[in-house]
């Protein structure tokens, strides 16, 4: 997913800076949680997992966003006692952060079914109409 050139990119009728604090948020969110179920996690991780994904997110950004979700109860952190990582905070998702997750994964199952499958089936149906119109024109 390539959502980093859109991020940056200027444009009159939006604001990238909106765009990013309204719906990436929320991506970045999800990909947390997925991320904090399967194992511990922590910033530094997280800032090359999403960059990985094509997400450019600073740890200005990063930080406020695992504190509130903690407050919120989804992940909880923990200060390492390993030596070579002493005092680095490492997230887990809680119980309530997993009946979050499943309740997502339902909800973007159906989103992803309305937005991705059902576009791609509408714009394939333009595609033969052109091109049955192309046809019958010869």
């Amino acid at each position: 997913m390539k959502t980093a050139g859109y991020a940056t990119r200027t444009s009159r009728s939006s604001n990238p800076d909106r765009v990013t604090r309204e719906i990436l948020l929320s991506f970045w969110k999800v990909h947390i949680l997925h991320h904090a179920e399967e194992m511990p996690i922590y910033g530094q991780w997280i800032v090359e997992e999403l960059r990985h994904h094509g997400y450019r997110i600073s740890p200005g950004t990063l930080y406020p966003l695992l504190k509130r979700m903690e407050e919120n109860g989804w992940i909880k952190s923990t200060t390492s006692q390993k030596s070579f990582v002493r005092g680095r905070k490492e997230y887990r998702l809680t119980r309530e952060g997993s009946r979050i997750l499943s309740f997502l994964r339902v909800q973007l199952e159906e989103l992803y079914g309305e937005v991705v499958r059902e576009a791609r089936g509408r714009r394939r149906s333009v595609v033969r109409e052109g091109q049955a119109r192309n046809l019958g024109g010869r």
